[in-house]
C-alpha cells in the first residue's frame, strides 16, 4: 500500500513535508498544480504557504473542494484560507467561484483541472479526511462516489458542493493527508484494510501512487 502514517501531535511535520516537497520540485525547474483543501486542513495550508520559495511563478494553486456560493460567502473554504492568510506571491492561484450559477461553475472547475492537470509535471494534493470517512468533498453514498468525471456538483451535508472525484483524486502524483483528532483513528485504522467507497470514500486515496497521513494515532513518529 502506498500510505505512510505518520505520528505528530502538531501541524509542524505536514507542513515541514509538504514545503519541501514543492520547494525541490520548484527548485528543479518543474511546472507544480498544488490542490489544497479547508476546514482542518486550513492552518497546514497557511503554514506552507509561508515557506514556499524560488521559481512561484511555475505554481499553479486550486482547491481540492468547494462549498458553493455567491463569491466571498462565509463557508467558501478558499475565502476560509485567504481569511487566515492564506497567499503566495508569484503563483496563478485559481479560486472555483466566479459569481457562475453551480453548474457552470462546476464545468469551468473541470476545464481547469484538465488543463492543469495537463500542463504540469508533478501534482499535489493536501487533503483531509473526516470522522464520516469522507475526503475531498466526496461524503459517504453521495453522488460523488461514482461520478465519472473530474468534479461532481451536488447538494449535501448542509452544503451545495464543487469537488474533485476519485477520478481527479487518481491523476495526483503525491498527496498529504492532515487527520487529527480521536474521531478520525477508526478510518485511519481501516485504510489499511478493505472498506466499500460508498461507506468510506476515504479509501479512494489508494489509487493516489504516494500518500503521507499526519496523524495524532498511528506510524512513525516525528
Amino acid at each position: 500500500m502506498a500510505i505512510h502514517f505518520v505520528q505528530d501531535d502538531s501541524s509542524d511535520g505536514a507542513v515541514a513535508y509538504l514545503a519541501d516537497c514543492i520547494n525541490a520540485r520548484l527548485r528543479m525547474g518543474d511546472q507544480v498544480l498544488w490542490l489544497v483543501s479547508g476546514g482542518s486542513a486550513v492552518g497546514v495550508a497557511v503554514g506552507v504557504a509561508k515557506l514556499l520559495q524560488g521559481a512561484r511563478e511555475h505554481l499553479v494553486v486550486s482547491l481540492i473542494d468547494e462549498r458553493y456560493g455567491p463569491d466571498g460567502h462565509a463557508d467558501s473554504n478558499w475565502k476560509q484560507l485567504v481569511d487566515a492568510g492564506f497567499a503566495v506571491s508569484g503563483a496563478t492561484m485559481l479560486p472555483v467561484l466566479h459569481g457562475q450559477d453551480m453548474a457552470t461553475t462546476a464545468t469551468d472547475f473541470e476545464a481547469n483541472l484538465r488543463r492543469e492537470f495537463a500542463a504540469v509535471d508533478y501534482r499535489i494534493g493536501l487533503l483531509g479526511i473526516g470522522p464520516d470517512g469522507h475526503t475531498s468533498g466526496i461524503l459517504p453514498s453521495s453522488p460523488a462516489v461514482s461520478a465519472p468525471g473530474l468534479v461532481c456538483a451536488y447538494e449535501g451535508g448542509g452544503y451545495k458542493r464543487i469537488t474533485t472525484t476519485a477520478a481527479a483524486l487518481a491523476m495526483l502524483d503525491e498527496a498529504v493527508v492532515y487527520a487529527m483528532g480521536e474521531a478520525k483513528w477508526p478510518v485511519l485504522d481501516s485504510l489499511e484494510t478493505d472498506v466499500p467507497v460508498a461507506e468510506q470514500p476515504a479509501q479512494y486515496l489508494k489509487r493516489i501512487p504516494k500518500v503521507t497521513i499526519f496523524n495524532d494515532h498511528k506510524g512513525e513518529t516525528v
